[in-house]
């Protein structure tokens, strides 16, 4: 087996809100070569070697929104606004989530015990769509398809976040709410069972890293910069890749951080002991190798890279639909301590909009400003 990944986040640029770090990984079979003592080729690192994904699940993926019978994936910004809501992504990152379900693998065990509160098809457990009649034609029926019912579950099955953390956050302590919101449970069932039994490729799981604002804050001040603490949990999740996939041969794609081209020192300081070799480093992407016994993994950060490969841009989604998920009680809980007060996204201007509607009260109700605001 042959493995590829993608990693992006969202949440880097406001000033409310959790950074999250998502990475996704899929089973491309077998044939993925390696070459050259043990390191992939330069050839073994393009579109051509069959890392298209959206060509190999084109039966089942698509890049629109708009088909009724295949799962939009691509970049977030692309499928997500306020305006539009979370019905596209949510519907996106459910049906994956389902679909990974059953697969006892270690970066992503939806499926088991201890887990999280899950739905299972009509017929097989509780919480069903039972008895409603679905518009959204299903393939042969196999297993039931699995999915997190609520915020908290979902949580538990994809995110690495203490329930202890959130419950330190006035805004999230007991909040708990029944998903999806927008999106159709019914369609979300049906497309993850076409995705389980697509032929393209196997989706193995997703993990994400939400970073809430008292630890973005703490991790800021002690590593100096906030593209120092992105890639912290972009390391933290390349590392879970190596160890769970290095040894059946694994391409890691990423989104670039920014303006950043040289990777190079901070794989070494990552993966240490292991060969890293540099194949490329430019503006518009940079490759590296990384080798140790018989593990073996290339890694590419890429401009754009949520719009080049689709491991990148669903991770993107994951990433940009759990943010929406943690913004949603965030929001609920002020509104209910100051009338008339408007949602926020968290980003620059209104965030800024935001902390002055709320000043009054929030002097009332003794938030210390490093609980809320980042730092950088």
């Amino acid at each position: 087996m042959a493995v590829i990944a993608g990693i992006d986040e969202a949440g880097y640029g406001p000033l409310l809100g959790p950074l999250v770090v998502s990475a996704v990984a899929f089973d491309v079979g077998s044939h993925l070569h390696f070459a050259h003592g043990g390191h992939v080729r330069n050839e073994d690192v393009t579109p051509a070697a069959g890392e298209d994904l959206w060509t190999r699940l084109a039966d089942v993926v698509t890049r629109s929104a708009r088909d009724p019978c295949r799962v939009a994936v691509d970049d977030s910004k692309r499928l997500f606004n306020q305006s539009r809501g979370v019905r596209h992504i949510e519907r996106t990152a459910l049906a994956f989530a389902a679909a990974a379900q059953g697969a006892n693998l270690p970066f992503c065990p939806l499926s088991l015990p201890g887990r999280g509160r899950l739905v299972r098809e009509a017929g097989e457990g509780e919480a069903t769509t039972e008895g409603t009649p679905s518009p959204y034609p299903l393939p042969p029926r196999g297993r039931g398809v699995i999915r997190p019912a609520t915020f908290r579950s979902l949580l538990r099955a994809v995110a690495d976040v203490a329930e202890a953390d959130l419950d330190a956050e006035p805004w999230y302590r007991g909040a708990d709410f029944p998903i999806p919101l927008a999106a159709d449970a019914a369609q979300v069932e049906a497309d993850a069972a076409r995705l389980r039994q697509a032929s393209g490729a196997r989706f193995l799981g997703v993990r994400s890293l939400p970073v809430l604002v008292a630890e973005y804050n703490r991790l800021v001040t002690a590593h100096g910069t906030k593209s120092a603490t992105l890639f912290l949990k972009t390391s933290a999740l390349l590392a879970a890749l190596w160890r769970d996939w290095g040894e059946r041969g694994l391409i890691v794609r990423v989104d670039k951080h920014g303006g950043r081209n040289r990777y190079g020192l901070l794989l070494h300081q990552t993966f240490f002991g292991a060969r890293v070799r540099t194949l490329a480093e430019g503006a518009q992407e940079s490759l590296y190798t990384v080798a140790d016994g018989p593990r073996r993994m290339t890694i590419g950060f890429y401009e754009g890279g949520d719009a080049r490969h689709l491991p990148v841009a669903l991770a993107s989604i994951y990433s940009k639909y759990l943010r929406e998920l943690l913004m949603h009680p965030f929001n609920a809980w002020w509104c209910e301590r100051v009338p008339g007060l408007k949602p926020t996204a968290g980003y620059a201007a209104d965030g800024r909009r935001f902390l002055r509607d709320t000043a009054a009260a929030r002097r009332q109700l003794g938030i210390p400003d490093p609980q809320l605001i980042r730092i950088a």
